[in-house]
C-alpha cells in the first residue's frame, strides 16, 4: 500500500503535469531535489515516481533523468460505466453489444474504451474504486455513463470535474446522447406499410407502442387491421403463435425492441411461418449486431460505433469549454450503416 506521504507528493506532482505547469518533455527534479522539496525519504520518492510511471505520465531517458510524457495515454483512454451486469433483469441487448465491440476493439474511436461493469457505488466494489481513482486523478479522458438510478446517486459523480456524456438520459454534471426514437418510429412505419395494409406493431413499451399505433392511423392504416400488441419478452413466443396461427393474420409486423425478436422468431417458427416469406418483419437493433438477419429479419436502429463516436465529441466539447453538451444518434436502416473493417457478426 502506498503511504498517504507517497500520495498526496504523487498528487501534487500529477495536478502540476495535468494542469501544464511541467509541460511535455519537461524534466523532473532530482531524487534529491524532491526528497528535499517535500522532506521524505528516497523510498517514498521512489514510490511516486512509480505510480506516475504506472499512469504514463512520466518516462525515464537513461541516465538523463526523468521527463514528463510527450503525451499522456489518459487523453485517448475512456471508462464505459453501468450499474448493470450481464444476465441481470436490467442488462440490454444495447448494453450486450457496446460490451461485445469493446472488448472485441471495433468501438470504431480514436482510442481505448475500458468497461466498468457493476458498478454499485460500494467501497468494496473494485469497479466502483477504479471510478473514484480515475475521478480523483484525472487519469481518463471522460466517462461514457449509461443511465440508471444507481449511476445516478454514485457519490463520486456527484460533483463537476472529469468530463461525462451520459447515453439515453440525463445524468447531473454530464452532457447528454440522446437516441432519436422518434425518428426511429417514423421511418420504421413508413418502411413497414411498403409491404403491407394488415400490420402488427409488438413493443415491451407502452410509449413506443402508443407513438406507433398512432403514425399507422395518421397513415391511413385500417384500425380493423392493425394489431398493437404490449409484450414482454416472457409471452412473446406465445403471443406470436397465436397471432399468426389465424387466417386473418397481418402480412407485416414490427418490433419495436431487439429484446423481443427471438422470442418472436420463436412464435412465427410455431406457427409455421416464415419471415421474408410469408410476413415481413422490421425489427428495431442495435447495429452492428442485429438479431434474425439470418431468419429473414429487415432492420433498423442505432450504430453503437456511432454512439461511442458522438459520445467521445460530447467529451471533447466539454474539454474545450462547452457546457452541457448534447448529441442526438439517428436511426438507420441497413444500407445507411457506417462501414464496417470485417464482416459483422451476428450475435446468436
Amino acid at each position: 500500500m502506498p503511504s498517504r506521504k507517497a500520495e498526496k507528493i504523487a498528487r501534487i506532482l500529477r495536478d502540476e503535469i495535468l494542469t501544464g505547469r511541467r509541460p511535455p518533455g519537461d524534466k523532473l527534479p532530482t531524487y534529491d531535489a524532491l526528497i528535499e522539496r517535500f522532506l521524505v525519504t528516497r523510498p517514498t520518492v521512489a514510490r511516486v515516481l512509480r505510480a506516475l510511471r504506472r499512469e504514463g505520465l512520466i518516462a525515464g531517458n537513461g541516465t538523463r533523468g526523468v521527463f514528463v510524457a510527450s503525451t499522456f495515454p489518459h487523453h485517448s483512454r475512456y471508462f464505459w460505466v453501468t450499474s448493470e451486469q450481464p444476465g441481470s433483469l436490467e442488462w440490454t441487448t444495447f448494453m450486450a453489444t457496446i460490451l461485445d465491440l469493446i472488448d472485441r476493439k471495433e468501438t470504431g474511436i480514436d482510442g481505448e474504451v475500458i468497461p466498468l461493469v457493476g458498478v454499485d457505488g460500494r467501497a468494496n466494489n473494485p469497479e466502483y474504486q477504479r471510478l473514484c481513482e480515475a475521478v480523483e486523478h484525472g487519469s481518463v479522458a471522460g466517462l461514457f455513463l449509461m443511465n440508471s438510478a444507481t449511476v445516478y446517486l454514485l457519490p463520486a459523480l456527484q460533483t463537476p470535474g472529469l468530463p461525462r456524456v451520459a447515453i439515453w438520459a440525463p445524468l447531473p454534471h454530464a452532457g447528454l446522447l440522446s437516441l432519436d426514437f422518434n425518428a426511429l418510429l417514423e421511418r420504421a412505419c413508413s418502411r413497414v406499410l411498403t409491404k403491407g395494409r394488415r400490420v402488427a406493431v409488438i413493443s415491451p413499451h407502452a410509449p413506443n407502442l402508443a407513438r406507433a399505433q398512432e403514425l399507422l392511423l395518421q397513415h391511413g392504416v385500417d384500425k380493423a387491421h392493425m394489431w398493437a400488441l404490449h409484450v414482454a419478452p416472457v409471452g412473446c413466443e406465445r403471443i406470436t403463435e397465436l397471432l399468426f396461427d389465424r387466417s386473418d393474420r397481418p402480412d407485416a409486423v414490427f418490433v419495436t425492441d431487439d429484446n423481443l425478436v427471438q422470442p418472436l422468431l420463436a412464435g412465427l417458427k410455431r406457427a409455421k411461418r416464415r419471415p421474408g416469406r410469408d410476413v415481413y418483419v422490421l425489427a428495431h437493433c442495435n447495429w452492428p449486431r442485429p438479431i434474425g438477419l439470418a431468419e429473414g429479419v429487415e432492420h433498423v436502429g442505432f450504430d453503437v460505433r456511432e454512439v461511442l463516436g458522438l459520445a467521445k465529441e460530447c467529451i471533447d466539447a466539454q474539454r474545450a469549454g462547452e457546457v452541457s453538451p448534447g448529441r442526438l444518434v439517428p436511426p438507420r436502416f441497413a444500407d445507411e450503416v457506417m462501414p464496417r473493417k470485417s464482416t459483422p457478426i451476428e450475435r446468436k
